[in-house]
């Protein structure tokens, strides 16, 4: 009896506060509690002691959804309803109010699949929004998983998982999150509509796909993506992981890929995938990359025009057959190997005008280099001394010079500019035509594979070391000092008030606070303080060059015959000055003065005081009294007592040039090259009052400045200058 009335106050009591909720949630409570206690009467119970608590965050169209997933929970098992009603919604709270529908349509819909699997991905939610902890997108992902549910339960499960570690890549863009989130959500939502499921294993392979992009290339890859998916769900999943590659290591040639991609894909989705999966292996090795490393390196403007020059030739292929296309691209990387890429286009060319009738089958064979023919014609177009006949040499004698191994490898593309390498691998040009004689070009291929030995024997790679660290403070001292400071030095030497006489720095040192190189640096970290690197970087690497060119002469007599000799050939093939665009006639004086024995004629005619200045720096940095032969021998002659010092001697105390001194060397011609610029920007403007005042009306005022025999009668074109070797 007592029983029965502690039973009728609790069902009183529940009355009670079922009484005391809104009307609407109140009648909510009432519908799902009568259609449980069709099923459960437990559950109905359960489910009204819960609903006072639940009322407090569910609306009550939520109430009703929740009530109905406990409805099908106990119409399959009446203990597993009860519990489901027993944990209540608390965690539901951090779930936004507009998102909270898709909870219950996501997990009534896996109830169809698996019961247990629709009570994880409830539970899974609460913690998935403490982890992505941003409602817009916890908002978006619930959304796309109730799109993807409604075509595959299991496939929306398989989504949630992967969701937490694609939101955490999209906030990485900060700035651009809400962009770059809506281009990855309008692909999936594009995904769902069309495939349903396979939205999972897209949204698996987002996280590596965007990580460590720009913003604007993973909105690039990800509004792309959607268009590829015109050609099936597969294709677009290679595409995403692919393009990925392509943006990392190349992607001013990514428009160029995808419109190879676009042409393939006219032709099947066969030779499409083939091409996509084709893709990361082609642009690593045209790139330098290796297959087991984990760091990708950009590649340079060089390469990156070498792989255009590669995709434009397969699109041309691709309009009349994909699968040939398909075949040269993936053949391109070995190919380059053996031949310069005009020989490898004259190659091409050969296959489209003379295979172009022949069988599909042997069309294809010629540009996979699976023939005798096609190989003999790629040979054929084979000019000067290839790399692979001399490889092996060639990493015996750097070895010998170096002590180390070394790995000697081609360069499909000649360097616009100086190029240091990596400290662990030789980039020679995979052949060298420069003269009719094989020896000469041998003699060629030891001066350059002796610079990158120079390299690594001469300390180009060297961390930590004092001349660097002094380097660094006095390069961070110089251009972080405010303006009034770098006047007072260049004006006043070091006097901030010229008229009083004050000094611009104590004797304690510098107004900047010093500054230490960070540890394991190497000179990149040094060029990284100038304001604008990129000019450094392009200093450094022929002052580099020019240092390891002094200390070759110095520790190894039997090259200066070829050093001597590659300089008069440089001497020789050297344009007009007044050819050299406007913008590179610095680099031009820098490059003659280092590494040609000094600027021609013409060029000290008209540039005299800059190639003094030039010269001043590199004699001052690179050129000591104890180098027996500091210059060729014919140098010696002029150089008589000239006086041979190391001007950063207190960066290290070397008696030998480091690439402390290369550093500071880029600093003072870079400082000069700053002062050129803004010298002729100011003489391009031109002056109106004055523009007529010289303007002589007669047949001399139209005669040139330049007397005709200062400038040679004819020069020959060269369609590759010797200079981009080094």
């Amino acid at each position: 009896m007592a029983e029965n009335e502690s039973r009728k106050q609790t069902f009183t009591g529940i009355a009670a506060r079922l009484g005391r909720l809104p009307a609407e949630k109140r009648r909510a409570a009432l519908e799902v509690s009568a259609a449980l206690a069709g099923v459960s009467l437990r559950a109905s119970r359960t489910f009204v002691e819960a609903v006072p608590r639940a009322a407090k965050i569910l609306s009550a169209d939520d109430l009703r959804n929740w009530g109905e997933m406990g409805r099908r929970l106990a119409m399959g098992n009446a203990g597993q309803g009860a519990e489901y009603f027993e944990r209540g919604v608390e965690a539901l709270a951090k779930v936004p109010k507009e998102a909270r529908s898709n909870v219950f349509k996501i997990s009534t819909r896996q109830l169809v699949l698996s019961s247990s699997i629709a009570v994880e991905t409830f539970d899974l939610i609460p913690l998935l929004a403490n982890e992505i902890d941003d409602d817009s997108l916890l908002s978006e992902t619930l959304k796309l998983a109730a799109e993807i549910a409604n075509r595959s339960a299991k496939h929306s499960a398989d989504f949630l998982r992967n969701a937490a570690s694609v939101a955490r890549v999209l906030k990485t863009f900060e700035t651009q999150v809400t962009e770059v989130s809506r281009s990855a959500f309008d692909l999936g939502f594009l995904f769902a509509t069309r495939t349903g499921g396979m939205t999972a294993d897209l949204w698996s392979g987002i996280p590596k796909a965007i990580e460590g992009l720009e913003p604007e290339q993973a909105i690039q890859l990800l509004k792309n993506a959607g268009r590829v998916l015109d050609y099936g769900a597969s294709v677009t999943i290679h595409f995403v992981s692919s393009g990925s590659e392509v943006l990392r290591r190349a992607a001013g040639a990514f428009d160029d890929w995808f419109n190879v991609l676009t042409k393939i894909a006219g032709q099947g989705n066969a030779v499409l995938i083939a091409f996509i999966r084709a893709t990361p292996k082609f642009f690593r090795q045209l790139t330098g990359g290796s297959h087991n490393s984990t760091k990708i390196i950009a590649a340079d403007e060089i390469h990156i025009g070498l792989i255009k020059r590669v995709l434009k030739l397969t699109a041309e292929i691709a309009e009349r057959d994909a699968e040939s296309a398909l075949a040269a691209f993936r053949s391109s990387t070995a190919a380059l190997k053996k031949v310069s890429l005009e020989q490898f286009e004259e190659w091409i060319e050969t296959g489209l005008r003379e295979k172009y009738e022949d069988s599909a089958k042997a069309r294809r064979s010629y540009f996979a280099l699976e023939t005798r023919e096609s190989n003999a014609f790629l040979h054929d177009t084979q000019k000067g001394l290839p790399l692979e006949n001399i490889q092996s040499i060639l990493r015996i004698y750097v070895e010998g010079l170096t002590g180390k191994e070394v790995e000697i490898a081609p360069l499909s593309a000649m360097p616009q500019e100086s190029r240091i390498g990596d400290g662990r691998t030789i980039y020679l040009p995979s052949t060298v035509t420069e003269f009719d004689d094989d020896e000469m070009n041998f003699r060629l291929y030891k001066v350059l594979a002796a610079h990158g030995s120079g390299q690594i024997e001469f300390g180009t790679f060297s961390k930590d070391t004092r001349g660097l660290k002094a380097a660094y403070t006095d390069l961070r001292a110089q251009f972080e000092a405010t303006a009034e400071q770098r006047d007072a030095f260049s004006l006043a030497g070091y006097l901030e008030d010229v008229q009083k006489g004050e000094k611009s720095l104590p004797d304690s040192g510098s107004t900047v606070p010093d500054a230490k190189l960070p540890k394991g640096s190497d000179y990149r970290a040094v060029l990284r303080v100038f304001p604008e690197p990129r000019l450094a970087k392009k200093i450094f690497g022929t002052m580099e060059n020019a240092r390891i060119d002094s200390r070759l002469r110095h520790s190894y007599r039997g090259l200066r015959k070829d050093l001597d000799l590659m300089k008069s050939i440089l001497q020789k093939t050297r344009p007009y000055i007044f050819d050299v665009p406007m913008h590179q006639v610095p680099f031009e004086l820098l490059f003659q003065i280092t590494l040609c024995g000094g600027a021609t004629d013409d060029a000290k005619q008209f540039y005299g005081q800059i190639v003094s200045e030039i010269e001043t720096v590199i004699e001052s940095y690179f050129y000591r009294r104890d180098a027996e032969t500091p210059r060729s021998e014919s140098e010696l002659e002029h150089t008589g007592n000239s006086l041979k010092f190391s001007a950063s001697s207190h960066l290290g105390g070397e008696n030998l040039s480091t690439v402390a001194d290369s550093v500071m060397a880029t600093a003072r011609v870079y400082n000069l090259f700053q002062n050129i610029s803004a010298e002729q920007s100011a003489e391009a403007e031109p002056d109106k009052e004055e523009e007529h005042e010289y303007d002589f009306q007669d047949k001399a005022a139209s005669e040139p400045v330049v007397d005709k025999a200062a400038k040679p009668e004819s020069r020959p074109k060269q369609t590759q200058d010797i200079k981009d070797l080094f």
